[in-house]
C-alpha cells in the first residue's frame, strides 16, 4: 500500500492489490499518508495458500480493475 502511495506522490501510476480483510487497514494507511481515498485493487483471502492456477484465477477476476487504476488518474 505505501509503496503504491510513495509512487503515486511521485508521479507514477500504481496499483495496490490487497485482499478483502485488509481494505480497513488499506484505508488507514493511506489516510496516515495524506491520501484518503486512495483507491485498491481487492480479492478474495486468503491468497497465499492457493495454487499457481488459483492465483491466475483470482488476478483475472481483477486484472480490469488495476487497468483502471493505473489509466484512469
Amino acid at each position: 500500500m505505501l509503496d503504491a502511495i510513495t509512487f503515486e506522490k511521485r508521479g507514477i501510476p500504481a496499483a495496490a492489490v490487497i485482499t478483502e480483510p485488509f481494505q480497513s487497514t488499506a484505508e488507514a494507511m493511506a489516510r496516515l499518508a495524506g491520501m484518503t481515498g486512495y483507491p485498491v485493487a481487492a480479492v478474495p483471502h486468503p491468497f497465499g495458500s492457493l495454487s499457481p492456477a488459483e492465483v491466475r484465477a483470482r488476478a483475472d477476476t481483477i486484472v480490469d480493475s488495476i487497468e483502471r487504476l493505473l489509466l484512469e488518474r
